[in-house]
């Protein structure tokens, strides 16, 4: 068992307080300390730390681009993924996102955005699947993120299309330096703070990050409670919020690094937005984002 098998969870409360974790952010509260799986036999690493050393070690556990690929390597904002913006050095995988000098199409999903960016994302080839077989996960990583204007970088998982959500972002900056740590369903969870939209519910614990372009841990830990999945966040060791994910049970994930640009993150819902056609506020030049020390573990009931 490694270091993470031991050390997965340390978060407990007596009489109020945190023991075994970093002190809290401000604002933020202790959790009950959540169940723990009835059989946890062995715990299994199914991305090591070491996977962007190189392209052999990367190619056994990621994929290039989004899941969902063919012909479709955009999402909901400004940037078609390329393999080409995605390159490692010294253990560290970088996105680039790069402003082009005409709009290269439309992006076929809301807010239709005008493709103004060249950018990069990766996948793992293991999915996330919370079950009685694999009853917790322990993701996690270090990065480092440009934000600002039109920048919406992305540490996350989401269901296999169409089984959206579920969704958890454990690193998103949509245009400024607050992490949002969001959890979507599509019932409601009743976590408190708990946003509806048209075909979803949405659990958000912002964060403001002093400096997200210097290296910070961003964690999620996911554990079956019955049909549900709890989702403990952490950034930099400390704990940050405990949310649910209503029917999670069973569904299996991506997990995605991408490096998204414009749309939300410029501030722009759709066509009648000042600056949607030229896809501004945002970059001029080249954006990056750095991941290093990523990591998925888990235990195997069975």
């Amino acid at each position: 068992m490694s270091d993470h098998g031991v050390d997965r969870r340390r978060f407990l409360t007596v009489s109020g307080l945190a023991l075994g974790v970093a002190a809290l952010p401000t604002g933020a509260t202790a959790a009950t300390p959540s169940p723990s799986p009835a059989r946890a036999e062995t715990w299994e690493n199914i991305i090591e730390k070491s996977s962007f050393d190189s392209w052999t070690a990367f190619d056994r556990e990621w994929n290039r681009l989004y899941p969902w690929g063919g012909d479709d390597d955009t999402h909901n904002g400004a940037a078609r993924m390329h393999a080409d913006q995605i390159s490692l050095s010294g253990g560290v995988l970088t996105l680039k996102a790069t402003r082009l000098a005409t709009a290269d199409g439309t992006s076929p999903h809301k807010p239709y955005a005008p493709l103004w960016y060249r950018s990069g994302a990766i996948h793992a080839k293991e999915q996330i699947i919370v079950n009685d077989q694999f009853p917790e996960y322990d993701i996690e990583g270090e990065f480092s993120a440009q934000t600002g204007p039109g920048i919406w970088p992305a540490f996350w998982t989401t269901g296999e299309w169409p089984a959206w959500p579920p969704e958890t972002d454990i690193l998103e900056y949509v245009g400024d330096s607050t992490n949002l740590f969001n959890t979507w369903n599509k019932t409601s969870s009743g976590d408190e703070g708990e946003e509806a939209g048209d075909d979803y519910f949405v659990t958000r614990e912002r964060v403001p990050v002093a400096d997200p372009a210097a290296w910070h841990k961003y964690r999620v830990w996911m554990y079956k409670d019955g049909d549900d999945v709890g989702l403990d966040y952490y950034l930099d060791g400390s704990w940050v919020a405990t949310h649910k994910g209503e029917n999670w049970a069973g569904v299996p994930q991506y997990l995605i690094i991408n490096l998204q640009m414009g749309s939300y993150a410029s501030g722009l819902d759709g066509p009648g937005d000042p600056g949607w056609n030229q896809q501004l506020p945002g970059p001029t030049g080249d954006t990056h984002l750095r991941a290093r020390n990523v990591w998925v573990g888990r235990t195997r009931a069975w």
